[in-house]
Order: structure tokens, then sequence, then C-alpha cells
């Protein structure tokens, strides 16, 4: 057997080369392309930025509202592509009992801010931010908005869009 002794090495190599190589193939043929795994998230992430975007333009456009409650859309491009669009509501809920101040003073309103982000595609992605803001001049010389409640919902494949129908 002396002439032998290098054989069953060799062989444990040739074995882990075909082993490797079915490997890389099995791996490079799998079920998600390569760059496409994090499209979900981009596009979770655009909606969401997209609904908190339209929450705090609304807050800036404070005391103007629509009537009735009414929303306003803003599509937003990425270039020439369509990037999403933004569907938000601005309810005004009554005066700021909480507010400090005397008399005219303690003039200040609470205004209820909804937004939707969408983002376009099959299917199409939306996110959701809810907003209690007390806008008026409780001690201070400007108006101003402070945010007392903000909640975000994740975005969701394909929720009830802001007209009720499916998106």
């Amino acid at each position: 057997m002396p002439g032998r002794r290098g054989s069953a090495l060799v062989l444990a190599m040739l074995l882990l080369v075909l082993f490797s190589a079915a490997g890389m193939y099995v791996v490079s043929r799998s079920s998600v392309p390569s760059g496409e795994g994090s499209v979900p998230f981009r596009q979770a992430a655009v909606a969401r930025n997209l609904a908190r975007a339209g929450a705090h333009a609304a807050i800036a456009r404070l005391p103007e509202t629509l009537p009735d409650g009414a929303s306003y859309v803003r599509r937003l491009l990425a270039g020439t592509d369509p990037a999403g669009h933004y569907s938000v509501t601005v309810r005004k809920t009554g005066p700021d009992r909480d507010a400090p101040g005397r008399g005219a003073e303690s003039r200040a309103d609470k205004y209820e801010i909804v937004s939707d982000g969408t983002v376009p595609g099959s299917p199409a992605w939306t996110a959701r931010v809810r907003a209690e803001v007390h806008f008026g001049t409780p001690g201070s010389p400007a108006p101003t908005a402070k945010i007392r409640k903000w909640e975000e919902t994740p975005a969701k494949k394909g929720i009830d869009g802001p007209s009720g129908s499916r998106i």
C-alpha cells in the first residue's frame, strides 16, 4: 500500500470540490432573484415616509382646512416615475380646553389629521399616520402647532384606501 498513500486525500478533495459546485448551483437557482429581496422593504418605507410627509404638510397648513373634513391628494414623483401619493384628511375636533391662559389668550383648537401614503405597484402598499394637533396661541405672540398624539400604522399590502376601495 505504499503507492496509494495519498489517494484518500485526493478523493476527499475531489468530493469537496464537487459538493461545493453543486451547492453554488443550487444557491444561484433559488426562487428569489438577486437584488429583489429588499423591494417590499423599500415600498413599505416609501409608503410610511409619504404618510409622514402628508401629516407634516397638513400641520404646516394649519389652521387652513378643507370643508367638511374633505381629503386632498398630492402625487409625488421620483424623477419622471411616480413614487406614490399621500391623501390627507384634516378635521377640526373643537377647542382645546386644556390650553393655558385666560379668555382670548386661551384660543387654541384641536385638529385630527389622518394621512395615508400609497406606493403604486402590484400590490400597492399603504401606510397611515393619525395625529392629534393643538393649534393656537397659548401664551405666545404667534400661533403654534403642538403634536399631542402621533400614531403610525405599518405599511401593508392592499389595505383599504381613503375612499374605502381596495387598492
